[in-house]
């Protein structure tokens, strides 16, 4: 019996016992979100569900099993020169594909090349009741009606398992600089602003006492008549920096103070924080450290026209996201009893009622 049967028989034997389940992978991404509900969840693992199943380069898009590593995909796209849009966090080589699809965590590209649900175009799913579906299609000609396959992006498991994916890509810059600047928040504002106005080829921005780091991905010519429009005190980093920051192996995220996740308006002004600011995504993701309730930073979140995550060293029993409208409540009840109608996928990952 292959892996997908197996995972099927589980999960039909799971659902005819109404047996709570918990979707492992490697567990690097164990720390988002809530604690499952059930105290009695079995454990079901996927990452032997895996490898690449279809790859098309010319097409620029890839479909692989849900527990293939991420660096396995990354190695061979590079080989193509061709990269996974979203630059998803590869926690020490040892996150799988579907548990980034499935946290829908973007890197410090996501503010100029989209979201992780912006690049998923398909998906093979087991739904709470054993069903095998297919959302979706392999090429974007394909996609048309209501993308419920989308939807699976930062679902955190609780719609179904996913067997495999594909995602489109993209090209990879033909060369990459990166450069930090110090200066302060107003004047940083003022340069990204300035540097969107110009159209600099711009595809990460970050900025952390008074430091602002930035980098710049294209063509060799419009890279050199880019630098040409930064400031002369910038010194050149190594492009690194970026994947530190990204798995958050920087000396900001070494302590156990909660750490919150802001989503902002890039422009929104720096509140006053009892605790430390890293600002990503040009600052529209600001990394929070405070010992302040999450209902005071959801709070000033709100007030900044954005939303508020605890992302870790948090009280995972209690509410962790943003709290939905009670349409939107609604609207994602319905769509979980569709996919999962005894509810025994991940029950309450998300939220408590999910």
């Amino acid at each position: 019996m292959d892996i997908s049967k197996q995972l099927q028989q589980t999960i039909a034997d799971a659902f005819h016992h109404r047996q709570p389940l918990q979707i492992i992978g490697n567990n690097t991404r164990a720390f988002y979100g809530r604690n499952t509900r059930s105290e009695n969840a079995k454990e079901l693992h996927v990452t032997d569900h895996n490898g690449i199943l279809d790859y098309q380069p010319t097409e620029l898009t890839i479909t692989a099993r849900a527990g293939t590593p991420v660096k396995e995909i990354v190695d061979v796209l590079a080989g193509h020169k061709q990269m996974l849009a979203f630059e998803p966090p590869g926690f020490d080589n040892r996150a799988t594909f579907g548990g980034c699809i499935a946290t829908a965590l973007a890197g410090p590209r996501r503010p100029w090349t989209g979201s992780v649900r912006d690049y998923v175009i398909g998906t093979r799913i087991l739904t709470g009741d054993a069903r095998v579906i297919r959302l979706g299609g392999k090429v974007m000609k394909n996609v048309a009606g209501y993308d419920l396959f989308r939807p699976m992006a930062g679902s955190l498991g609780t719609l179904g398992v996913m067997l495999d994916i594909t995602v489109k890509l993209l090209p990879l810059p033909e060369q990459e600089i990166s450069f930090i600047i110090s200066t302060d928040q107003e004047n940083m504002h003022s340069l990204l602003q300035q540097w969107r106005r110009s159209s600099l080829p711009l595809s990460a921005a970050s900025f952390y006492q008074g430091q602002l780091s930035i980098r710049l991905s294209g063509s060799a010519s419009a890279i050199d008549d880019a630098i040409n429009k930064l400031p002369a005190d910038r010194k050149e980093i190594a492009n690194n920096y970026w994947q530190i920051l990204n798995e958050q192996q920087l000396e900001f995220f070494d302590d156990d103070t909660p750490l919150y996740r802001l989503v902002v308006p890039a422009n929104a002004a720096y509140g006053t924080f009892n605790g430390e600011c890293l600002a990503d995504w040009g600052g529209a993701l600001r990394w929070v450290k405070t010992p302040l309730s999450f209902d005071q930073v959801q709070h000033h979140a709100k007030e900044l026209g954005g939303s508020a995550t605890l992302y870790r060293h948090g009280g995972i029993d209690e509410e962790v996201f943003y709290p939905l409208s009670d349409n939107l409540l609604a609207l994602h009840q319905r769509i979980k009893k569709v996919m999962d109608p005894a509810g025994l996928l991940n029950p309450g990952r998300l939220y408590r009622n999910l």
